[in-house]
């Protein structure tokens, strides 16, 4: 084998090894593949044509060069068919993704964020003992508190619903609010909640390259793998009504 088509064939299996690491670029690197595969064969037919008749090719490598030939056209073929099956299956899911739409779930949410749509809204937590009392804040998207509720105090989960009344007796705006958890057991210690979860109606789905779904909320997104439940608006799981704690409490408790 000639050093031009030796370099050539190290060039494509480079290029098919790269090609094969990033879905992303597949489509150019497919015609890059290409490319050189046919620079390869003519490389090798010149090779051919002029190898000299004393000293010709070893059929062993000749019979080797094919062999590499065809391994690199099968990756070209290999790159094409993952591609189309991740593109098949990401639109599969995009489909199975619209039932969402219209739909509530109940998501984890870290971060304690919730969407208040038509005036309601439901929160959840959990505590790891009962608790003597719990209250919690509903922030606006500046920090401030503009409701506090009464939450339930079972050990174990708890579920709140929020109908968007805020302390002064005013109505909330639909929108992004944040929750925080502040529970006491009989001798004043504060119980750290856990599992913050919300319930989310859901206004629009995006798929994402790794198979998951994004769901959109209002100004919320969150990811299906987040979800634990989905419920339609008839079929909605019954929760606690948050009793708001009026004006003349303290309204100014530290998250």
């Amino acid at each position: 084998m000639s050093v031009g088509a030796i370099s050539s064939l190290n060039s494509i299996a480079t290029a098919a090894s790269s090609a094969s690491s990033s879905s992303s670029s597949n489509a150019s690197q497919a015609s890059t593949l290409n490319l050189n595969f046919t620079t390869y064969l003519k490389i090798l037919t010149t090779q051919l044509q002029n190898q000299d008749p004393t000293n010709a090719t070893d059929p062993n490598q000749f019979t080797q060069e094919l062999i590499e030939m065809e391994q690199v056209q099968s990756q070209i073929t290999n790159n094409t068919d993952l591609e189309n099956l991740v593109n098949a299956t990401s639109a599969n899911g995009l489909a199975t993704g619209t039932s969402y739409v219209g739909a509530y779930v109940r998501a984890s949410t870290s971060s304690g964020e919730f969407s208040l749509h038509n005036s309601a809204a439901e929160i959840g937590y959990t505590l790891p003992s009962a608790a003597t009392s719990t209250t919690i804040n509903v922030e606006d998207s500046s920090g401030n508190v503009v409701a506090q509720l009464e939450g339930g105090t079972a050990s174990g989960d708890n579920y709140v619903t929020w109908n968007g009344v805020e302390t002064d007796g005013s109505t909330a705006s639909d929108g992004t609010y944040t929750f925080v958890v502040n529970a006491v057991d009989s001798g004043g210690n504060a119980i750290t909640s856990t599992n913050p979860t919300a319930l989310f109606y859901v206004t629009g789905v995006q798929s994402n390259s790794d198979g998951t779904l994004t769901l959109d909320s209002g100004d919320l997104s969150l990811l299906s793998t987040d979800v634990t439940g989905v419920y339609a608006p008839s079929t909605l799981p019954t929760a606690t009504t948050g009793t708001v704690i009026s004006s003349s409490s303290d309204s100014s408790t530290s998250s």
